[in-house]
């Protein structure tokens, strides 16, 4: 799980540095700029990421691989910004989840300052972007879902002293489709994870083959890492 850790001050030039590399790789492949950067599908040579067809059938693993250090490049470019990674012998994400925010309420009692957490995940109105004439059940069955979903990050945060909590209010759940920084956490995460199962395999398994493209595009956010960490990675008990 990957944290990009930015103060609201520096969100805009944060973000305007990740879709300045968007534009690269826009002006380079074709790579749409509103398509998702879905690093799982990026790397596996998955999914239609550019204008033309031309486009797409020339965008091959080489492509691919250099669009992502060409977003992340891009990214590491901007000062104000940390990368937080976590790793936990956990196949549970809530569990991971409930350890993260124990860290950054930490942190920021450290810091003397505050931190909303917005998260991957369905938000209940997708349908107002993609379908004007869905049926009212569906956008109810939406919404419902939308809520289940989060319920388990929600209750992480509920069960934080209101008397001293850092991390304020619920979980805001965002669905990555639509939110650039999310697309940017994770690729971030993708690379994270495989630069460190090509180093520890005997912590990850074998059952993944690590894809040294991905793990070089790692390492161009070094300079934002958490200080002691394991290549980037912060590591649970």
């Amino acid at each position: 799980m990957s944290v990009i850790l930015v103060e609201d001050r520096h969100w805009s030039g944060l973000l305007a540095e990740w879709i300045a590399g968007r534009r690269k790789v826009h002006n380079e492949w074709g790579l749409g700029k509103n398509t998702e950067v879905h690093a799982n599908k990026l790397f596996k040579g998955r999914g239609r990421f550019c204008d033309t067809e031309e486009q797409n059938d020339a965008f091959n693993d080489k492509a691919r691989a250099a669009a992502a250090r060409v977003l992340l490049n891009n990214l590491a470019n901007y000062e104000n910004f940390t990368l937080w990674n976590f790793g936990m012998a956990t196949t549970r994400n809530h569990e991971l989840y409930e350890r993260v925010i124990a860290y950054i309420e930490e942190w920021a009692t450290a810091q003397d300052t505050y931190v909303t957490v917005f998260y991957d995940g369905l938000q209940g109105f997708k349908h107002l972007l993609e379908d004007d004439e869905i049926e009212p059940s569906k956008i109810k069955e939406q919404w419902l879902l939308a809520g289940r979903n989060a319920s388990v990050y929600r209750s992480v945060h509920r069960e934080l002293d209101i008397k001293n909590r850092r991390v304020l209010e619920d979980v805001i759940m965002l669905d990555s489709k639509y939110n650039q920084l999310i697309q940017a956490a994770d690729l971030a995460a993708y690379c994270c994870y495989h630069k460190h199962l090509q180093d520890h395999p005997e912590i990850w398994g074998r059952r993944n083959r690590a894809l040294p493209n991905a793990a070089r595009a790692h390492m161009a956010l070094r300079g934002h890492w958490a200080e002691g960490s394991d290549n980037g990675m912060i590591w649970f008990g």
